[in-house]
């Protein structure tokens, strides 16, 4: 017996068919059409594990804004030109091209879930200060963080990042001091998570309030500080 068609290996590959005893009994003795077949399977196989991909929807159109504004192509991708159908490659040719396009397919799929995330990635800022923050001894605490002030278009903002805090009842407030006049100012609240991102008033001068410090405050509806300091840091440029 001539060995399967192509076509044929394909259908058997997806189990849209039966093979026929002759063409099983050929399978099993041809080295070559039983590695095709396999082959086959195998992406097949990867199809069927990447189903739930299928239905993805499409990217939004700021996706192609932003590549083409990167790029200075048009607004929108070029029609793709109809092209003639190429002659059916030769058999073992065939089988590499359905591989070569499920391979195509995926990374089409992995690009399509990157980009969105990647070009809604805000740019990389700038940081302007940093200061280590140091358990106070008398709040005795295995507490420790790093505090950053970042520049940028927006303003100027401090992201804290903070573990070990101890649980508390109430919430813990961030503030920038002046050491040498012991003014202080509250930059915001700092959640249990212990990273956050707050907006500083674009009026204060760092080089005075430069002493950063992580209290622990009650409900009480004092807005002054608790006196209960549990980090302390002094930013550095």
């Amino acid at each position: 017996m001539r060995h399967v068609d192509p076509d044929r290996l394909v259908l058997l590959a997806l189990g849209e068919v039966a093979a026929d005893v002759a063409e099983s009994g050929h399978v099993a003795h041809c080295v070559a059409c039983r590695h095709d077949l396999d082959t086959t399977r195998e992406v097949a196989e990867a199809g069927r594990r990447a189903q739930d991909l299928a239905d993805l929807p499409p990217p939004p159109p700021r996706v192609w804004q932003r590549i083409a504004a990167a790029t200075g192509v048009a607004d929108q991708p070029e029609p793709v030109p109809a092209v003639t159908r190429p002659a059916r490659p030769p058999r073992r040719s065939r089988l590499r091209v359905l591989a070569l396009v499920a391979a195509t397919a995926a990374a089409a799929v992995a690009v399509t879930l990157a980009l969105p995330r990647l070009l809604d990635r805000p740019p990389a800022q700038a940081v302007a200060a940093t200061a280590d923050l140091a358990a106070v001894p008398a709040a005795r605490t295995g507490a420790s963080g790093v505090a950053r002030v970042l520049g940028g278009d927006g303003g100027e903002r401090l992201h804290l990042h903070v573990t070990g805090l101890p649980p508390d009842a109430g919430y813990y407030e961030v503030w920038l001091i002046d050491p040498d006049t012991s003014q202080m100012v509250s930059v915001g609240v700092l959640r249990a998570g212990g990273d956050e991102l707050l907006p500083l008033p674009p009026t204060i001068d760092l080089r005075r309030y430069r002493l950063v410090d992580v209290s622990a405050e009650q409900y009480d509806g004092d807005v002054a500080h608790s006196g209960r300091s549990l980090l302390r840091g002094t930013l550095a440029s």
